[in-house]
C-alpha cells in the first residue's frame, strides 16, 4: 500500500535554522543551507582544481622545453608558456576571450624559436595539447561556432607558420604535425560539441517533462473540480425545485390563505425560479459539450450497499458498515455525497493497491460532525500492485478526497497502518461552512474540489 504524506510543510531543525541566520546576515533573501548546495560547489571547486593543476603542469612542461628545444630567450620562453597556459583557464570562464588569448602564443613563438635537432615544427608538443584543450573547454562551454572558429584560426596559423619559419621549404615532419594536429584536434572538438548539445537536449527535455507534468495535473485538477461542481450543482437544483414547487402550491394546498401570504409564496416562488436560472447560468457551461444531463440523482448512504457489492466482485473482503448510530436525518446531501465518494476513492485504492485485503468501514457522528473511517488490512501483492500501476494519474485521488471534505468545511487524514496497512479518515461537519442550515443541502463555498475519479474508481493514494 503506497504511503501518504501529509501537506505539512519541512521541518526545521537547529543545524538548517543557525545556517539561514549566518547565511541572511549577509543578504537578504539568500537560499537556505542544503547538503545538494554544498555538493554542486564541491563539484564545481574539483572542477576548477583540476582546471589549475593542468595549467600549472603544461606551464611547468612547456617553460624548459621553449628554452630548451626551441632555443628561446627566458621572456619569451616563460612568458608564450604562462600566457597559453593562462588561456586554458580563461576559456573555461570566458571561452571567446580564452580562444583568442590562446592565439597568441601559436603566432608569436614560431617566429622566435629556433628548433635544435629534430624538435617538432611549427609548435611544440606541450603547445599543441594545450591548443587541443582550449579547443575542446571552448566547445564545452560555448556556442559550436566560437569552437570551430578556434580550431580553423589554429590549423591556419600553423600553416601559415609553415611558410615564415621555412622559407626555403617545408619539411615533411612539420607538415604531417600539422595534419595530426588539424585532425586531432578537429575531432575533439566535434565530440565536445556533441557532448555539449546532448547535455542541453537532456536539461530542456526534464524542464519540458517537468511542465508537461505540472499541466497534466492542473488539468486533471480543474477537471474534478468541474465533476464537483456538476454534482452540487445538481444537489442544489434539486433542492431548490422542491422550493418552487412548494411555494407554487402552497395556495392550493392550503386553502384560506390571506392575499398578503398568497403573495409572498409568489415571491418566494419567483425569486427561487431568478436563482436557478442564475445558477444554471454560471454553473450550465461546466458540463462538457455533447455531455448528457445527469437524471439520476446523486449517491448517497441509500447506494453503499451496491458500492460495496461491487468492491466484493473486485476482491475486496469488506462487511457491511454499521449505520445505527449515525443519525442519517441530519446529515444532508452535500454531506452525504462526499461520504459517499470518499468511501468509494478509498476502496477503488485498496482495489488498485492492495487486492484481497480485508477492509472495515465505519460511520459515527457527534454533535456536530460525521465520521468516516476506512481502514484495509496488508495484501501480498500490494507492493507489485503499486509498482505496477505508476501512471499519469498518481496521487490525484488523495488530493480530490481533501478537496471534497475542505468545500463543505471538513478534513481527510491519510496514513499506513503499523501492521501494513492504510486508513483513511474523514471529518466532515454537519452543517456546511456558510450554509447555516442542516445537512448542507447548499454548498457553502464556489464548488471547487477534486478527486481522482468519483464514478469509474480509479485508485487514491498512489505514491
Amino acid at each position: 500500500m503506497p504511503n501518504a504524506k501529509r501537506g505539512a510543510g519541512p521541518a526545521t531543525t537547529p543545524g538548517t535554522a543557525a545556517a539561514a541566520t549566518l547565511g541572511g546576515a549577509g543578504s537578504v533573501g539568500q537560499a537556505p543551507f542544503s547538503t545538494a548546495n554544498l555538493w554542486r560547489l564541491k563539484r564545481i571547486s574539483w572542477v576548477w582544481l583540476g582546471t589549475a593543476a593542468v595549467c600549472i603542469a603544461l606551464l611547468a612542461v612547456g617553460a624548459p622545453l621553449n628554452m630548451a628545444l626551441y632555443q628561446m630567450v627566458l621572456p619569451f620562453g616563460l612568458g608564450m608558456a604562462i600566457l597559453h597556459a593562462a588561456s586554458l583557464g580563461l576559456t573555461a570562464a570566458r571561452p571567446v576571450a580564452g580562444m583568442l588569448v590562446s592565439l597568441v602564443p601559436m603566432v608569436v613563438m614560431p617566429l622566435v624559436s629556433t628548433p635544435v635537432g629534430a624538435a617538432p615544427m611549427p609548435f611544440s608538443v606541450v603547445a599543441m595539447v594545450t591548443q587541443v584543450l582550449v579547443i575542446c573547454v571552448a566547445g564545452l562551454r560555448s556556442h559550436w561556432m566560437v569552437a570551430a572558429a578556434g580550431w580553423l584560426l589554429s590549423v591556419g596559423v600553423g600553416m601559415v607558420a609553415n611558410y615564415l619559419t621555412m622559407p626555403q621549404g617545408q619539411t615533411q615532419g612539420a607538415q604531417i604535425n600539422v595534419v595530426i594536429f588539424a585532425a586531432v584536434s578537429g575531432g575533439l572538438m566535434v565530440a565536445a560539441v556533441v557532448a555539449q548539445q546532448w547535455q542541453h537536449l537532456r536539461v530542456e527535455l526534464a524542464a519540458e517533462r517537468t511542465v508537461n507534468a505540472e499541466e497534466q495535473s492542473r488539468r486533471r485538477l480543474a477537471e474534478e473540480r468541474t465533476r464537483i461542481a456538476r454534482e452540487l450543482h445538481d444537489v442544489v437544483a434539486h433542492g431548490m425545485s422542491v422550493v418552487v414547487v412548494q411555494a407554487t402550491t402552497a395556495a392550493y394546498r392550503h386553502a384560506g390563505l390571506s392575499d398578503e401570504l398568497k403573495q409572498e409564496f409568489e415571491d418566494i416562488a419567483a425569486n427561487s425560479r431568478r436563482a436557478m436560472m442564475e445558477m444554471r447560468s454560471m454553473l450550465g457551461s461546466l458540463r462538457h459539450s455533447g455531455e448528457g444531463r445527469q437524471m439520476a440523482p446523486q449517491p448517497g448512504f441509500a447506494e453503499l450497499p451496491g458500492l460495496l457489492a461491487s468492491a466484493r466482485t473486485a476482491g475486496v473482503n469488506v462487511g457491511e458498515p454499521d449505520l445505527s448510530a449515525v443519525d442519517l436525518d441530519g446529515v444532508g446531501e452535500v454531506i452525504a455525497l462526499t461520504a459517499y465518494r470518499i468511501v468509494q476513492e478509498a476502496l477503488s485504492n485498496v482495489i488498485r493497491h492492495a487486492p484481497g485485503a480485508a477492509v472495515k468501514i465505519r460511520f459515527t457522528t457527534t454533535a456536530s460532525q460525521l465520521e468516516v473511517s476506512v481502514v484495509n488490512t496488508a495484501s501480498a501483492v500490494g507492493a507489485v500492485m503499486a509498482q505496477l500501476d505508476r501512471g499519469p494519474h498518481v496521487g490525484q485521488g488523495l488530493i480530490g478526497m481533501r478537496e471534497r471534505a475542505t468545500i463543505v468545511g471538513g478534513s481527510v487524514f491519510c496514513a499506513p497502518t503499523p501492521d501494513g496497512g492504510f486508513s483513511v479518515v474523514a471529518a466532515l461537519p454537519l452543517v456546511s461552512v456558510g450554509n447555516g442550515g442542516p445537512g448542507g443541502r447548499t454548498p457553502g463555498t464556489d464548488g471547487n474540489g477534486t478527486d481522482r475519479n468519483g464514478t469509474d474508481g480509479n485508485g487514491v493514494g498512489a505514491p
